[in-house]
């Protein structure tokens, strides 16, 4: 997968047909808007499906266009948040901010769409109850859930031969026994 960065114009371009490719910080802006990703990113259902949507991280589009454009597109979509659920006590612009900080700064190594992801369970009630309020504790909470979820599932892609070599051994076990058993030599 090659990458390639222009600085003096904050463009970036993917090599790989089956990754997302951006040019600029304003297709940056564009692609990843609350309302856009909504549409063009409602198939991912599923933590696989959201690292395979965008494989790179918040810390590397950081890197591309800047921690303030990453910032921005984060607290658009906790802004979204706030006007998606019916709560007495939204986030305030302050919370927003300092919230969209930690996301990045904590979680650095999850996708925009993984963000969005985790806030699109979170409204869907995935994590819990809204008790009249949102706030920056429980919406952490939420991302180290779905971190623990994202572990969880890294481990499992990664120890499925594992699994499968075992399975292997006990059909073996099991066709030995029953081959025992057939010419009467049943030790156990």
């Amino acid at each position: 997968m090659k990458h390639e960065k222009n600085n003096r114009h904050g463009e970036l371009q993917k090599r790989n047909k089956s990754e997302i490719v951006i040019h600029s910080k304003n297709d940056f802006v564009t692609l990843f808007e609350p309302v856009s990703m909504v549409m063009k990113f409602r198939h991912i259902n599923s933590i696989e499906k959201a690292i395979k949507e965008d494989s790179n991280s918040c810390a590397y589009y950081v890197k591309s266009f800047g921690f303030d454009s990453v910032q921005a597109i984060i607290e658009l979509h906790l802004l979204a948040l706030n006007e998606s659920v019916n709560v007495g006590k939204p986030l305030s612009e302050f919370q927003i901010k300092e919230i969209s900080i930690e996301i990045i700064t904590v979680f650095y190594m999850l996708s925009i769409i993984e963000i969005q992801y985790v806030l699109r369970k979170a409204k869907r009630g995935d994590y819990g109850k809204f008790y009249n309020s949102l706030n920056m504790p429980d919406i952490l909470i939420w991302f180290n859930t779905y971190l623990d979820e994202r572990t969880t599932h890294f481990i499992n892609e990664n120890t499925k031969h594992i699994q499968t070599d075992f399975t292997m051994r006990m059909e073996e076990r099991k066709l030995l026994e029953r081959h025992n058993k057939l010419n009467g030599e049943n030790k156990d």
